[in-house]
């Protein structure tokens, strides 16, 4: 259930008391960001891709995030970010935590941008480039690198294709950075800024930046106080989603160490059942207790009680 108004402006009125906003970790508010400044848009993804600041900003076209839907049967799927520059398309997806099926979910909405891309476009040969760009609010991989990128490679690392590419950032390795007060890049910046919630943080932070000062400083300050207008507090739908996929993993995983264990057990049960019936068909033949206990690895008591 969404939240009230009446609650909304009580959780606003708080923020400000603290001089806090509503951090960009929340979807809405991070795709209020990537939309409504486009030098800070233009300058990270510039950053994160090596395609030119001012291409993005001087072809920049913002696509439908809402992918065709392919049979009655499938659900619609949403993008955080997605919009064309000359000869590119870029996907962000903004994640917040790890669950079982987050890959799945990102690689079926890449194949729904590059799907849509094919019907629409008159040769192959003419398809733009599609990059995804998953930043992470989560360890992942286990990796040790800020920036991850995957290409479709063979193992001696020749590209199948360059017409596609994914791109992982790692930004609690990022937040960890900050936290410790070293020197930060401009990218390293430009995203754990997203992260932030205090006011002075974020203007120290954005101080004499002119990207970040639009893109986050000032923006967060004004979505902070319009974000029951964008929705922020209405995102169940995704939340249930991906509340139920962490469930029946851990169903499934309930499951099959249930099967596992009742497995081990009945093997371990058959096994002492075919000693002892091993173990009476040596006694009724006339074979010494030792000689049994040796045999089969029951114990004298085990034996006497079978006699």
């Amino acid at each position: 259930m969404a939240i009230t108004k009446k609650r909304f402006e009580e959780i606003v009125k708080e923020l400000k008391r603290k001089g806090e906003v509503v951090p960009a970790t929340y979807d809405c508010v991070y795709k209020a960001i990537m939309r409504n400044c486009p030098k800070y848009r233009a300058d990270t993804t510039s950053n994160l891709t090596s395609v030119t600041k001012e291409l993005i900003l001087n072809t920049y076209k913002e696509m439908n995030a809402e992918y065709v839907i392919d049979n009655v049967l499938e659900k619609g799927k949403v993008s955080d970010v997605l919009f064309e520059v000359k000869g590119y398309v870029f996907n962000f997806e903004f994640n917040n935590r790890k669950w079982d099926g987050l890959i799945e979910r990102n690689d079926a909405y890449l194949g729904k941008v590059k799907n849509d891309l094919i019907r629409k476009t008159k040769n192959y040969a003419s398809l733009p480039k599609v990059i995804q760009i998953n930043i992470n609010n989560f360890y992942c991989f286990l990796s040790k690198e800020n920036l991850l990128e995957f290409k479709s490679r063979d193992k001696y690392g020749i590209i199948e294709s360059d017409k596609w590419g994914k791109i992982y950032v790692n930004l609690k390795l990022i937040r960890e950075k900050y936290n410790r007060g070293l020197n930060l890049s401009k990218l390293e910046k430009e995203l754990v800024i997203l992260t932030l919630t205090k006011v002075d943080e974020i203007d120290a932070l954005a101080k004499g930046d002119e990207e970040l000062m639009e893109g986050c400083a000032l923006e967060l300050k004004r979505l902070t106080n319009d974000a029951y207008t964008i929705g922020l507090y209405d995102e169940e739908e995704e939340r249930r989603r991906i509340e139920n996929s962490i469930k029946i993993t851990a169903k499934e995983q309930g499951l099959k160490q249930g099967l596992k264990q009742g497995i081990k057990q009945g093997f371990e049960q058959g096994a002492k059942e075919r000693e002892k019936s091993i173990a009476k068909n040596l006694l009724e033949i006339g074979i010494p207790t030792n000689d049994i206990i040796k045999a089969t690895g029951l114990s004298k008591k085990q034996i006497t009680m079978l006699m």
